[in-house]
């Protein structure tokens, strides 16, 4: 079924806004679901109902007012789910799951303003839509738009001024992105707004401290942060002032002394937590036990300690240190995910219960591959089975299982070894030291068969073909946005210059840990094709600023060895935003966007699996299609 468009549901909503309640409603169709009703009203029960196949749909919903969203499950029984909305909120946004993707009507997403009993829509429905497509609507494949969300808050709030408190500073950081010039306005006004009050409180303090961080005038930051920290010694901004000295700290004793400052006047709280974590990873690289525990009592999230646990154990197991301590302390993480999983009021609020809990599965499955890896070295291998039997979960990740296939042949299930490895290989989520650990199973078995590579060829041979079906699926037709920047040697490379050739751009920054741990893949991929003169693989330095930036980018290079062709991001003036990351609607990275000859962006790419294998196979399969 048709998705029906977001420009005809806004039409309905303008028609029943106008003409009151009274006017009767039509159920409206999204896909294979069908809604009761097509306006929202306050405590007026809505019902969804799914008309497909699917056993495995799933969706969510987002009560929206201003800034703010809040996540809630739908409960479906017997295909149909019902929700009532609460007289706070002022839209909804609707996210369903079919086929193990949301639906996303064209990047618009579903979002509904809500009326109240009167059939008026409420004030700040607009705003809160464009603030949620911006934000966690791009979760689930919405598209934002920076100037439409800020000239829709402009608008709503001129229209109504009350909204204003309601947004607060996020209001003119909103307009600062847009348009630099009227943000500038924005603030002095804001600015001049908080002079006339006879008294200012801390929160007015505050204010001032980020109106001038938006307007980044450091000195007067630093002004008006001494002079609130003076006016209130025991205050939220001398906490902050505080907790930035920790985080600019060199060594670790000036950061311990900090910490027991800030744990004496404050308390223990979630910053404080992490800064706890940080010294109990300092304390165990260091040798030092007791200073570990000492720091891990602090950290009262249970969650927050088993990622303490885990962060720790797993370079013990790869390093094969410490590894009796680092066992229980990762055995200590999964009890304690499991501690976390059967009590919910911690949850954070943006999470549904249902996505709190895939959460502590996921990360349990994660954490249960530390524990098997260092019981397989401890010599404990049917331990080690034990937990990468939990560890794989969807079987998705290739390195996850490549370590499961490996533990039973070290166990001697050769049987169950080749069947997994073929079902692993068979669904893409192999490698190629997999494929070595089945020729092992497979010849101790079978020691006279010889058609081993035969099946290899043929499993490579589908894979390949399914990849490319699916990657035509969703190959792109968009314009590529021009630019020019300078690389690493004081040239300047423009993409207009390009065309003709495909073009890999890779967004990426010395501080993401993702970015860093796809190199040596993307490295790969670079000696591949360095000699094919009609691809180009551009490595785009973004979202990271300072004095040294490329000095530091120009060391990460040359550190690692990578043969990369690095691009330096410039910053928007008067702006948090980046050049060409911001025309190419970067929010995340690492981003790999891949322009094929014509010129038009075919693919893009975020995130990464933590597969170098199939990265390589993934670009190799996008310039292949690009080339036929």
């Amino acid at each position: 079924m048709k998705h029906l468009s977001a420009a005809l549901l806004l039409s309905v909503f303008v028609i029943f806004s106008c003409k009151k309640e009274e006017e009767k409603t039509n159920t409206l169709t999204m896909g294979d679901f069908e809604l009761s009703t097509d306006v929202v009203m306050h405590n007026k029960p809505v019902t969804i109902t799914y008309n497909g196949d699917d056993q495995d749909m799933e969706g969510i919903y987002y009560m929206l007012n201003g800034y703010k969203a809040y996540p809630q499950d739908l409960i479906f029984e017997n295909g149909k789910a019902t929700i009532s909305i609460p007289d706070s909120i002022t839209a909804i946004a609707l996210n369903l799951k079919v086929d193990g993707d949301y639906l996303d009507n064209d990047k618009k997403g579903y979002l509904f303003p809500v009326l109240d009993k009167d059939g008026n829509t409420i004030v700040g429905s607009k705003s809160s839509m464009e603030a949620y497509k911006s934000g966690s609507g791009q979760n689930y494949g919405l598209k934002g738009d920076a100037d439409v969300f800020a000239q829709t808050l402009e608008a709503d709030i001129t229209a109504n001024p009350e909204l204003k408190e309601l947004w607060g500073t996020r209001y003119l950081s909103n307009v600062m992105r847009s348009d630099s010039k009227k943000g500038k306005i924005l603030a002095n006004t804001m600015l001049a707004e908080l002079a006339s009050k006879k008294e200012l409180t801390e929160d007015d303090y505050s204010k001032i401290s980020t109106i001038y961080r938006n307007l980044r005038d450091t000195k007067r930051i630093d002004s008006i942060s001494k002079i609130a920290i003076e006016k209130f010694p025991n205050g939220k901004l001398k906490q902050q002032s505080l907790m930035n000295s920790f985080y600019d700290a060199k060594t670790l004793a000036d950061k311990e002394k900090i910490f027991n400052t800030l744990e004496t006047n404050f308390g223990m709280d979630a910053n404080l937590s992490y800064a706890a974590n940080s010294i109990a990873e300092q304390k165990f690289k260091a040798g030092d036990e007791v200073g570990f525990k000492l720091y891990a009592s602090k950290i009262t999230s249970a969650n927050d300690k088993a990622g303490l646990y885990n962060s720790v154990a797993w370079p013990a197991a790869e390093e094969g240190k410490n590894m009796e301590l680092a066992s229980q302390l990762s055995k200590a993480s999964l009890d304690l995910l499991m501690e976390a999983k059967k009590d919910i009021t911690n949850k954070p609020a943006y999470y549904t219960e249902n996505q709190y809990k895939k959460s502590i599965d996921n990360s349990y499955n994660m954490f249960a591959d530390t524990y098997a890896l260092l019981q397989y070295k401890l010599g404990n291998v049917k331990e080690a089975i034990k937990y990468q039997a939990k560890a794989i979960g969807d079987e998705k990740s290739n390195d996850v299982n490549e370590r499961y296939i490996e533990f039973l042949i070290a166990d001697k299930q050769y049987k169950l070894a080749a069947d997994k490895a073929n079902s692993f290989l068979s669904e893409g989520n192999g490698s190629s030291k997999m494929k070595d650990f089945y020729k092992t199973a497979y010849t101790i078995l079978k020691p006279e068969a010889t058609d081993f590579d035969a099946i290899i060829t043929k499993i490579d041979k589908t894979n390949n073909d399914r990849e490319l079906a699916a990657l035509e699926e969703t190959m792109l037709d968009e314009e590529a946005p021009q630019f020019v920047l300078r690389n690493l040697d004081g040239e300047n490379i423009s993409l207009e210059d390009l065309k003709g050739k495909t073009v890999i751009l890779d967004f990426w920054a010395t501080w993401c840990g993702p970015c860093k741990a796809s190199f040596p893949g993307m490295q790969q991929v670079v000696e591949k094709y360095k000699d094919d003169e009609s691809v180009v693989l551009l490595f785009v330095d973004t979202f990271e600023d300072g004095k040294n930036r490329e000095e530091n980018v120009a060391k990460f290079i040359k550190d690692n060895n990578y043969d990369f062709h690095v691009l330096i991001d410039g910053k928007v003036k008067d702006s948090n935003d980046y050049e060409v990351a911001k025309k190419y609607g970067i929010t995340g990275i690492p981003t790999k966007i891949i322009i094929g000859p014509s010129g038009k962006i075919n693919f893009r790419a975020v995130g990464f699996s933590g597969s170098n294998d199939k990265l390589k196979q993934e670009m190799d399969l996008m310039i292949a299609l690009l080339k036929s």
